[in-house]
């Protein structure tokens, strides 16, 4: 049998999540502002040994002019062996000029918005996965170093090596690539069908129902719906002993064959193996949970230094769990991505766990710009957004994400650290939390503390009052007095505080350990988990101030 190379991590992880409607086209229909220096069609123009065929496909398609604007583009352009392979196998044509049909010229728009994205991205940012921002149709291009390390093996959406790369213009950066890529159309599981690998677990999506719901790209509301497969190949199975899917219905559901019922095992095993949102590798939660399908249901998520580890046991001997194999995970659709994992994948129910909530904002369209007030579905336009998450009351009250570097506040590699929740009057905001498995937790909040134009909280759970409230006038020395660094912490403890975390400083150095300010407050030590899922958050306003909140923590009590 053939070995297979798992997932590993070679440092970093993705930056913030950019989202952006392709409705809303930059490239096209627009008029714009040209320059007589060296923009991505001067580069692209000057090199015609290389990207003639590409300008052509620009020219034809109207975006020419969009590529000698001012503005930031990442151009990923095919060589012209590339797109004369390209044209040659979809059209039957060995020149761009014999392309003329309606839609023949509207298929080229879509490839050149597929190929372009509205940021600069270069070669050096590529990690295993997705790409962060979306390009122009609305879509993820992924990057992939399966062959090896290094910027000569990246492979982009497993189809296209760099002929070139990190191609410097006044308008943005070209990367030269050797295949013309292929827009995706296809949801994810057909994506999975077509490969042929997994026929046997497309066949459970279909005996259950499920290969029709991940097969929405957009709902009702109009917006794109994401997926992501956690799949057995059949190669799997086979190990397994697993060789159709009449044998894996025998093993997970053998005395029961109504697998569109929601309560049937083998509908179970398969809504565990799914989530609705877009895991690349590179996504997956370095200590934490992905809610899957399967109601009440996560899969635990583990990053070492060498892979990832899925539903690890933790019994501290003998530990199982499962990963993802590098070169049949990753592949994308257009309503998601699907990964191949080495082992089944069957529901696990894992132990309580400390985890820290960095309050996000969550957002609809485009990209975070710290310090900028946002409001619940703004304007569509790239670079701006709505939130989604959290909700608020009054509707519509606007809130941002501080970044300073004089606070020892947390945040995650995403956001580079340093982040507050800030909002202005409102009567209550609220979060859904990440799962949380079955288990009894103590709760603890931290934000800049120790004004007299801060809030008082009661925090709510699920709809009740839970705990003390949370008064954030007060800081540590508010409480301790001005030798609060000397009181042990059961003392602390017993007046429902904790000092800061040691792992966050300013950018000086102060640790919040060390700063008065960012004690954490508990509100309570006895919330009680009965069931593993995910929770309504809500602060609500006993006293009105400014709001600067960091993070809520979760903390398993034995």
């Amino acid at each position: 049998m053939k070995t297979n190379k798992l997932i590993t991590w070679i440092g970093g992880l993705c930056a913030f999540m950019f989202i952006l409607n392709s409705c809303n086209d930059n490239l096209d229909g627009s008029t714009f502002f040209t320059s007589d220096e060296m923009t991505i069609i001067g580069t692209l123009e000057s090199n015609p040994e290389k990207f003639s065929m590409y300008v052509e496909i620009l020219e034809k398609t109207e975006f020419y002019t969009a590529f000698q604007s001012y503005g930031t583009y990442t151009c990923f352009a095919p060589t012209n062996l590339a797109v004369k392979e390209f044209i040659q196998e979809k059209w039957n044509v060995s020149s761009v000029s014999e392309l003329t049909t309606e839609d023949q010229i509207e298929f080229l728009k879509i490839v050149v918005k597929f190929h372009t994205l509205p940021a600069k991205r270069a070669a050096s940012a590529f990690v295993e996965g997705r790409i962060n921002e979306l390009n122009y149709t609305g879509d993820y291009l992924t990057t992939s170093f399966v062959g090896g390390g290094g910027i000569a093996n990246v492979e982009i959406n497993r189809e296209a090596k760099l002929d070139q790369y990190d191609i410097d213009t006044n308008n943005g950066l070209i990367h030269g690539i050797d295949r013309v890529l292929s827009p995706f159309i296809d949801a994810v599981p057909k994506v999975m069908e077509d490969a042929g690998e997994h026929t046997i677990f497309v066949e459970a999506l279909k005996q259950t129902g499920y290969y029709d719901t991940f097969s929405v790209i957009y709902n009702e509301d109009g917006i794109r719906t994401n997926f992501t497969i956690l799949a057995e190949s059949d190669e799997i199975y086979a190990e397994n002993g697993i060789n159709s899917f009449a044998d894996l219905a025998n093993v997970i559901s053998p005395d029961n064959s109504d697998y569109l019922d929601e309560n049937n095992e083998l509908n179970r095993f398969i809504a565990y193996h799914a989530a609705r949102d877009f895991y690349y590798s590179a996504d997956f939660p370095v200590d934490g949970f992905v809610s899957t399908v399967l109601p009440k249901n996560a899969i635990k998520s583990l990053k070492t230094d060498k892979e990832l580890k899925i539903n690890e046991t933790e019994e501290g001997i003998d530990d199982t769990w499962t990963s993802l194999l590098a070169e049949h995970s990753n592949l994308p659709a257009k309503n998601g991505v699907y990964h191949t994992v080495n082992k089944l994948l069957t529901v696990f129910t894992p132990k309580p766990k400390y985890q820290i909530f960095d309050f996000p904002l969550t957002p609809a369209v485009g990209q975070l710009q710290y310090g900028k007030w946002y409001g619940p579905n703004e304007s569509n336009e790239p670079y701006s957004f709505g939130y989604t998450n959290p909700r608020v009351f009054p509707a519509g009250e606007r809130i941002r994400i501080l970044r300073q570097s004089s606070n020892p506040s947390y945040g995650t590699p995403q956001d580079n650290g340093n982040t507050v929740f800030n909002m202005g009057a409102v009567t209550w905001v609220e979060w859904d939390t990440p799962v949380l498995p079955k288990g009894k937790y103590e709760v603890r909040v931290c934000g800049n503390q120790g004004n007299n134009g801060r809030p008082i909280f009661q925090v709510y759970w699920d709809g009740q009052p839970i705990g003390s409230q949370w008064d954030m006038r007060d800081n540590l020395s508010d409480v301790f007095g001005s030798n609060w660094k000397d009181v042990d912490s059961l003392t602390m403890r017993q007046a429902g505080y904790v000092r800061g975390l040691k792992d966050r400083a300013t950018g000086a150095g102060v640790t919040a350990y060390d700063s008065s300010n960012w004690g954490r407050f508990i509100v309570t030590s006895d919330l009680l988990c009965p069931e593993q899922q995910s929770h309504v958050f809500r602060l609500e306003i006993i006293k009105s101030g400014g709001i600067p909140i960091d993070y809520v923590e979760f903390v398993p009590v034995n």
